[in-house]
């Protein structure tokens, strides 16, 4: 039975005392229509998704992990496939950038797109998502992100998550399809993106489920939920030096 949390459930006493202890309950269901209850939500540790309620419709499904993957900037690593691609002329050649865009329509797009049926970006999600794009909460903001090719005028790859404070949150990715002229490419975005972070001031990338090998490659590191909650109270209040911006 995955129980309900609403807002009043997230004071501080409450989740120290009652939710962040029972690691023998990792996911909860919330109305999915209000964009306070989700940066909330976020700002407590929880990573929300959605669902189908049997009686309610879509709801979020908020999940507090046992674990999670974090990617700190000293342990990022680039496989050997990837450097070498780095190091092959491709990036200048094809006028590789990563852009941080003005709107996040279009890389919902793409996920829906790429993920098809399996997403679980639903209808209320993304007017939640769009609520909050156009409002933002204080330390909260949403951002598209996207690989593109210059030369080619074509969009390799991208994601999108949120920042709070001085972390950021992976929610989901895309790539191009299986083309052998753009392999490793989806990988390069998520290499380029932690670079970005980390020089703009970012304390850590919080990649989420852990169970992920490309995520480990990357140099992430699984964090049970006590040391993972530590880290991030602490960091969700803290500023980079340099917000990511749309137009980065």
């Amino acid at each position: 039975m995955i129980e309900r949390v609403v807002a009043e459930d997230l004071q501080e006493d409450i989740l120290r005392n009652d939710f962040y202890p029972d690691l023998g309950q990792t996911r909860y269901w919330a109305e999915s229509g209000d964009p306070l209850l989700y940066v909330g939500l976020a700002r407590a540790g929880f990573i929300s998704i959605t669902t189908q309620h049997p009686h309610l419709g879509e709801v979020l499904l908020a999940e507090l992990q046992a674990s999670y993957a974090v990617l700190d900037w000293k342990d990022l690593h680039a496989s050997r496939k990837l450097r070498k691609l780095m190091r092959s002329g491709r990036l200048e050649e094809d006028g590789i950038e990563l852009h941080v865009v003005e709107s996040i329509e279009k890389v919902l797009a793409r996920l829906i797109a790429y993920h098809g049926r399996r997403t679980w970006i639903r209808p209320a999600y993304r007017a939640l998502l769009r609520r909050l794009e156009r409002a933002p909460a204080s330390g909260f903001t949403l951002h598209g992100v996207e690989l593109w090719s210059r030369r080619e005028n074509r969009c390799l790859g991208g994601e999108l998550g949120y920042s709070l404070g001085a972390t950021y949150t992976s929610l989901s990715g895309f790539c191009s399809p299986n083309e052998a002229r753009w392999r490793h490419f989806g990988t390069l975005q998520i290499y380029l993106l932690a670079e970005r972070l980390r020089d703009r001031g970012y304390a850590f990338w919080n990649m989420g489920h852990p169970h992920m090998p490309y995520k480990i490659a990357l140099g992430a590191r699984v964090l049970p939920r006590r040391v993972f909650l530590d880290r991030w109270l602490a960091a969700r209040d803290l500023a980079p030096h340099e917000p990511l911006t749309a137009g980065d």
